[in-house]
């Protein structure tokens, strides 16, 4: 195992750099671990900046850098939100775990297995994560990630793509549905 000081290495650094311009688009497999009991599914997950929209289990998250939208098109509900107050919930911003990952984890050690490269991480920020074990391509794409959090849980990701994109246009991260009087809005801006 080798101690490192920093995020300027590679290939967590190509991880670092592949969210800082245009957009990157993430399919996985999760499961959370809430007391003993595994909550699975599968997400699809669009970053650009401070900007994205999650896909998963009858779910649509939106943040345009401003608002954030939970919307549940089946039961037709929706809440609204300012960006703000989830700006540092690790489960309503995947950019907290992603793109700013630097500025919430120091990097403790890494090892190689095989042609991939483990990183074990300890919060360095109050981010309701406490550790992160990640597993990355020598260029810098996910595998698979473990998240410690600060409640005892575990939320485990297991990447099948991840792509970087040209840059998406604003509306990609916001909902393009008319909430009516038939939809249950909870605006709590």
């Amino acid at each position: 195992m080798v101690t490192m000081q920093s995020f300027a290495q590679t290939p967590i650094a190509s991880l670092r750099n592949m969210f800082t311009s245009g957009s990157v688009s993430i399919e996985a497999e999760y499961e959370l671990m809430v007391s003993d009991a595994p909550v699975c599914g599968e997400t699809t997950l669009l970053v650009q900046g401070d900007r994205y929209h999650v896909r998963g289990n009858g779910l649509d998250i939106y943040n345009d850098g401003k608002t954030v939208w939970t919307v549940d098109e089946n039961a037709r509900e929706v809440i609204i939100e300012q960006a703000a107050y989830v700006q540092q919930d690790y489960m309503g911003n995947p950019v907290l775990l992603l793109a700013k990952m630097d500025e919430f984890f120091k990097v403790q050690s890494q090892q190689s297995v095989g042609s991939r490269y483990v990183y074990f991480m300890d919060s360095i920020a109050d981010c309701g994560i406490s550790q992160v074990t990640l597993t990355l391509s020598p260029d810098g794409r996910i595998v698979s990630g473990k998240f410690s959090l600060d409640d005892g849980n575990v939320f485990s990701v297991k990447v099948s793509s991840m792509k970087k994109t040209e840059e998406k246009p604003a509306s990609s991260f916001s909902p393009q549905i008319k909430f009516g009087s038939d939809w249950i809005v909870t605006d709590l801006r």
